[in-house]
């Protein structure tokens, strides 16, 4: 090769490898600008973000219990039960209802221990402004003879309720709370009487009710059962009664007799169970009248 051309080529080479280097370098920067332009910010606009209130707090409401007047819920302005059952169910949540006429008697009244479950039995009223008030569970009324009417006579307000073999010793304290709701009744002097398997559940609603002043047993059954309430029973005054020749309930009054706390008096009869001891023997009505006198009337 000549050496001028060979000179040229060693010239040429060098600027041309420069150019090139300029042009791919300018290549790679427009695409990359190119890529730029893509990062830039969206055209569509980002919803604005969703504001969700601060829910507040969970306030519960003290609970209200309605006297509700007897007259005023029951009477059709002749003495007649103008209620059902539906309509219990649709009072508010913790009324307290007293007894409403039945129509069964002339002193027949039907008591609401639940929206589902209705007791019934007599209300004795003496007329007084304010009086002492008891309640008389048994499987009969009727069984009962002149107590009621004798208690009612000496001043208290009675109500006698015939429980069955289903009725719970935690519905006492719907029988009480009817009581207490009837017009004129002092709720601070209220006496419970029960016989038989009643004079159990009377126990049992009385121990843990302080509304119950004081309690009478005809016949008490079971007797451990009963033994387990007396520390929750207190000094409360008792009276039990049973028959010497009934093992069941002698055995369980006179245990009951023994752990009472308070002022307790304990009559051992000849004859009869529940109820049944007033007409087996004399005399017997009148004393527990006098008894509930003392202890509920004492302090007029």
């Amino acid at each position: 090769m000549p050496r001028g051309l060979d000179s040229w080529r060693r010239n040429l080479l060098p600027r041309s490898h420069a150019r090139m280097k300029r042009g791919i370098f300018i290549v790679f920067l427009v695409m990359a600008m190119g890529s730029l332009g893509g990062c830039g910010p969206p055209s569509a606009t980002l919803p604005a973000p969703k504001i969700t209130p601060t829910a507040a707090p969970l306030i519960i409401p003290t609970a209200t219990v309605f006297l509700l007047d007897s007259e005023a819920l029951y009477a059709d302005g002749q003495g007649r039960s103008g209620r059902t059952s539906q309509d219990f169910a649709s009072l508010p949540a913790g009324s307290i209802l007293p007894p409403a006429p039945s129509g069964d008697s002339e002193r027949g009244v039907s008591v609401l221990l639940d929206p589902h479950t209705i007791i019934r039995g007599e209300l004795f009223r003496h007329g007084g402004q304010v009086e002492p008030a008891i309640l008389m569970l048994g499987a009969e009324t009727a069984a009962w003879g002149a107590l009621p009417l004798q208690l009612s006579e000496a001043g208290f307000v009675v109500l006698a309720l015939q429980i069955d073999p289903l009725t719970l010793a935690g519905q006492i304290d719907a029988m009480l709370q009817s009581l207490i709701a009837i017009p004129g009744v002092d709720a601070g002097a209220i006496g419970l009487i029960g016989e038989a398997r009643a004079a159990d559940l009377a126990m049992l609603g009385c121990a843990v009710n302080t509304l119950c002043d004081a309690l009478a047993l005809f016949s008490p059954l079971s007797r451990d059962t009963l033994l387990n309430m007396m520390p929750s029973f207190g000094e409360r005054p008792l009276w039990l009664s049973a028959s010497n020749d009934d093992a069941e309930s002698h055995a369980a009054a006179l245990s009951l007799h023994q752990a009472a706390r308070g002022p307790a008096h304990l009559e051992l009869l000849e004859a009869g169970r529940g109820a049944a001891l007033l007409n087996a023997n004399p005399g017997l009505s009148e004393r527990l009248v006098d008894w509930f006198a003392l202890q509920l009337r004492s302090g007029e």
